[in-house]
This record gives C-alpha cells, structure tokens and sequence, in this order.
C-alpha cells in the first residue's frame, strides 16, 4: 500500500501527464521543445545556464523534450534538457503570460502539461524543465563556485527568454504571471526573492509553497545559530553531497572526475526530497525570512498562496519519519489533540502528521501573505478540503492534489470534479489578467481581514475553520529564528 500511495503522490507532485497533445485544430497553438539554454553537459554541468536566443528559421519537432536526469520515469531523459513549451490562443495579440514550473521535490517532474487547457482562457502558457536532483543543487567541497543553485538559475534563464521572445507568441512580457504547485511553488517563493529575477515577472502564485521550511547552507553560510526544527542546527549542503556521492560508491572524487560521473548514477542515489541550499549568491536567505525583512521583488504587483487540508499524505516521500518529526516538535505535542481532535481520536502519528503538512506548507503560505501583502501587493489565500479519489484512505485533499484538479488529471465521470477544475483555471487566468474582481465570494486577504477562500474558488470563507491550525504553525516557526 505504501509504494502504492507513493506513486499517486508522485504523479500528483510533478502534475505532469505525459505526452498530451491535442488533436483539435480549433484549440490553441503549441510550440514545444524550445531551448532556451545550451545544454548543461560536460564543463556546463554544475555551472550557471547560457541563455539561447529563439531562432524562427530553426524547425521545432513539436514534441517535447527529454526531460532532466531523474528517477521514476519512462520518459526520455538528458542532461540536455533545458527545453520550453509555448501554448496561445492567438499569436497576433499581447495576452497576459502564464508560467507554470512544474513540482516532484526538485528531484523528479517536467514541463509536460496540457497547457491548451489553460490557454483556452485567454493566456499564452509557458512551461518548462530545469535541472534536478544533484545535477541542479550541488555544493562539493572540491567545486570553487559559490553557486549550488543551478536549477534555480535555469527557471531565471527561462523567464529571460520568456521576456525577449513571447510577444511573437502573442503574449504581453510586461504582464507575466509565474506559478507552480509543492517545489514549483517553492520556486516562486525562491524567484520572488532572487535579484536575478527582478523585473521578469509580474505577479505569482505559489500553491503548497514551503519559503518557511529550513533550507541547507553551505559552508560560507552555516552558521551554529541557524536552527531547524527543534533547536536543532541546519544541515551543510556539503555533507550533504559526500552522503550523497558515499551512497553512490564515489568517495573521494576529484572536480574532473565528479564532471565525468554518469548523471543516472548520482540522481539515483538521491534520498528523500532535494532541498535548495542557501548559497549566498542565487539563494542568499531562506524566502521567507527575505520576505520578513522587506527584500522581494519590487516588480510584483500581485500574490497568490494556498493548501490543502492534508498536506502531511506527501510525508512518507520525504524520508523523515514520525519518529523524528515527534522529536522536532514534541515541545508541541500536548497541543496536538486540542488543534486536531478528529485525528488525535485516531491515533497520535495521524495529528503528527496532519501538523507535518501543515508546518511545511500552511505555514509557509500564512508566514509569506504577512510579509508581502500591503497597498501595493494585493494578495488572495485559499484553502483546499476538496478530495479526489485517493488511495490509502487519505482524509482531506492531499498534497498535490490542486495540481491534479487544475490541469484534470482526476476521474473524469466526476461532473462536481470537472466543474470545480474549470472554475479554478478561469479563476488563475482572471488573477494574470488582473481580473479577481470577476471571481464572486473571494475576497482579498489583508492583515486585517484574512479570507481564505475554498476551492472551487469562491465558494467560501475557510478562514474561522483554519484559524486554530494557522496560529500553532505561526508559534512553531517563530521559535527557529
């Protein structure tokens, strides 16, 4: 049952459904498999991405590319990997821009979505690939680079080319929306705080973002004072790589050596989720403490963040237990039955785990809306309780599971499903439009009137339900810093 669980989450996670195209002639353009980087292979391997320039004369396949080294797929896969897809609605016009990076724990996943689905509202939608795993966030003792974010760097470069090139495609680059689901919302988070970034994109939605989840650091950035959950410190990206490159049997490698390694032979040696790594340089601080401190991208005009009810079902994927998790917060544990008695009635690792979702993402998205959100940066919550057909018996809309209800990859006999689906893409294309106003019952979120609406969009105010779970996590995370 549980490989069985595993491997739902992992679809849900990565939002990827293969190699969708569409037949119909009448539904929007796509043009997929685009470079826009040179392949990272050889001495690009662990280094920033060198942008390409979209040639027009270049025939594209129309398929999609290979999708980066990973485990778990039957995919094509490479190094040389960094590819684009491009879906509009009309080449001729200036719509607003759609960027979804795609989420699987900056391990696994790709940009293969039915992008159509969504550029029938009126976007022109854009996804892509970046690098994974060891190949993409990577801090070895022998590299003499400060960077260790490359697969960061490579959603930048992506945003670059959308700004140079995607008025041919139709789209407006002065009205960009970014957005992604678990490690893609991440990657918002981590965008919105990255200077490389700024000015690339125009407002962003983060879905099961976790900008308050504690990062690795590398040498130059540890310090004993940094603290994970439970008073306990940080780990060092740098140990890190040696567990890692000790798993695959390459103790003691040399930079030329480590170049030379197969990609297959590092990313199967991954355990658990990749965690990006504060560097100093693509990652200077953890999101959500950048967010604390006012540093976010002074182009963002709008901001969007949300949940699900049982986040905590992607918990078995990340490779920390109970056991340890009940050590991190056991200083929490007699407030476990108070803030989720349901559970607690069915055992206490069922609350604990319920509060590990909650902490990694609910959190995250409570602990970002107070830090952005002001006058100039208006801002929208929801909170996801909708269930699709699970395995396992999960309770509450698991991890993911707004991704799979967005791009419909769930049981299609569902008329309530199918309604609920459409209603939510019209609703994110309303919000890169700068069109809310149009999306009845939802109102902002404020400091001083938090609304947390339910999915379908609108169709509720979620906030007095979750307030009791919003203030434990609030109390936890203030003791890391």
């Amino acid at each position: 049952m549980r490989v069985t669980i595993i491997k739902w989450l992992l679809t849900a996670l990565v939002a990827s459904v293969g190699t969708h195209t569409s037949a119909k002639t009448d539904e929007p353009t796509s043009t997929l498999g685009i470079p826009y980087a040179k392949a990272p292979i050889g001495e690009r391997r662990w280094a920033p991405p060198e942008d390409l320039l979209f040639d027009e004369t270049v025939k594209i396949e129309g398929e999609f590319g290979p999708v980066c080294p990973q485990t778990d797929t039957d995919l094509e896969q490479s190094e040389d990997c960094l590819f684009l897809n491009v879906w509009t609605p009309d080449s001729t016009a200036s719509l607003p821009v759609m960027v979804w990076i795609h989420g699987g724990g900056f391990r696994a996943g790709n940009g293969n979505v039915p992008g159509g689905l969504l550029a029938q509202e009126g976007v022109v939608v854009v996804s892509l690939n970046y690098r994974l795993g060891p190949m993409g966030f990577f801090a070895h003792p022998s590299k003499d680079s400060e960077i260790a974010n490359y697969g960061l760097l490579d959603m930048v470069s992506a945003l670059r080319w959308v700004k140079r090139h995607i008025a041919s495609f139709g789209g407006d680059p002065d009205n960009v929306t970014i957005f992604g689901v678990s490690a893609g919302g991440m990657a918002v988070n981590l965008l919105m705080a990255n200077a490389d970034a700024e000015g690339l994109f125009h407002r962003a939605i983060a879905q099961s973002s976790y900008a308050t989840w504690p990062l690795w650091y590398t040498e130059t950035t540890w310090t004993d004072a940094l603290k994970h959950w439970g008073d306990r410190p940080v780990f060092k990206a740098e140990d890190q790589a040696l567990a890692l490159l000790s798993r695959a049997g390459l103790e003691g490698l040399s930079a030329e050596a480590l170049q030379a390694t197969p990609a297959a032979t590092l990313v199967e040696a991954q355990e658990g989720f990749q965690i990006p790594i504060v560097d100093g340089a693509s990652i200077p601080a953890e999101p959500a403490q950048r967010f604390i401190e006012g540093h976010f991208n002074a182009s963002l005009v709008s901001y969007m963040t949300g949940a699900n009810s049982f986040e905590g079902s992607v918990m078995p994927w990340t490779g920390i237990t109970d056991d340890a998790f009940s050590q991190w917060v056991s200083p929490w544990s007699g407030e476990l039955a108070k803030v989720y008695p349901s559970d607690w009635s069915a055992g206490a690792p069922l609350a604990r785990t319920r509060l590990f979702g909650d902490l990694r993402y609910l959190a995250s998205a409570q602990t970002t809306l107070s830090a952005v959100c002001s006058e100039s940066i208006r801002c929208y919550a929801y909170f996801n309780d909708l269930p699709l057909s699970q395995p396992g018996g999960m309770q509450g809309a698991a991890h993911g599971s707004d991704a799979q209800l967005f791009w419909g990859q769930f049981d299609n006999r569902s008329g309530a499903l199918k309604q609920a689906s459409a209603r939510m893409r019209v609703t994110w294309s309303d919000f890169a439009k700068g069109n809310m106003a149009a999306v009845t019952s939802w109102s902002e979120w404020t400091r001083e009137r938090p609304f947390w609406s339910a999915l379908p969009p609108g169709s509720g105010d979620q906030t007095p339900a979750i307030n009791h779970r919003l203030k434990l996590v609030e109390n936890i995370y203030s003791e890391r810093w």
